[in-house]
This record gives C-alpha cells, sequence and structure tokens, in this order.
C-alpha cells in the first residue's frame, strides 16, 4: 500500500496491456514515465514504467 506521494516502479512488456496500465497509472501519479536502464538491451521489448506522486485513494 503507497502512501500519497509515494513512487511506483514495474517492468512491463511492449505489445500487452501497457496502455491501460499507464493509464491508470496517469490517473493516479503526478508523473508516470517510461526509463530504461543501461544494463537493459536496447533491442528488448522490456521497458520499465515509473510512476512518482502518489495522489493516494478518494475516501
Amino acid at each position: 500500500m503507497l502512501t500519497p506521494g509515494g513512487v511506483f516502479l514495474c517492468k512491463v512488456f511492449q505489445g500487452g496491456t501497457e496502455k491501460d496500465l499507464l493509464a491508470l497509472l496517469k490517473k493516479n501519479f503526478a508523473v508516470v514515465r517510461h526509463v530504461k536502464p543501461p544494463a537493459s538491451r536496447a533491442d528488448s521489448a522490456e521497458l520499465y514504467v515509473l510512476a512518482t506522486g502518489f495522489r493516494g485513494v478518494a475516501a
């Protein structure tokens, strides 16, 4: 469970339901962006989604 202001990081693969995940994250976090660490191969289908500034759950 995240507290307001929390951070969420996950690995996703392109071609799946990442668009649904991004829509949900953008609704609940202040900033959502893709990150790719240097250790990840450039031709890999994996990418990481970093969401910061959790807005919290509405009561």
